[in-house]
């Protein structure tokens, strides 16, 4: 089965900035926020993918983006 796309962009976000925990403090989301996202057990609010998908287009027009 297929990761969901909120966990995948997570995770880019993740290598992006450095690691979870400067994602999480980006975030200003809790450790057990984080958790429950990365594993699927809950959505990130909108605006908080908002964020995440910032981060990532940030990273992208600055060509820090992971390859895919």
């Amino acid at each position: 089965m297929a990761e969901p796309v909120q966990s995948r962009v997570l995770q880019r976000a993740a290598q992006v900035v450095g690691g979870y925990g400067e994602l999480q403090r980006r975030l200003q989301a809790s450790r057990d926020e984080m958790r429950s996202w990365i594993h699927g057990a809950a959505v990130p609010p909108v605006a908080v993918f908002a964020k995440l998908v910032d981060i990532l287009l940030d990273a992208a027009e600055l060509g820090r983006a992971p390859p895919m």
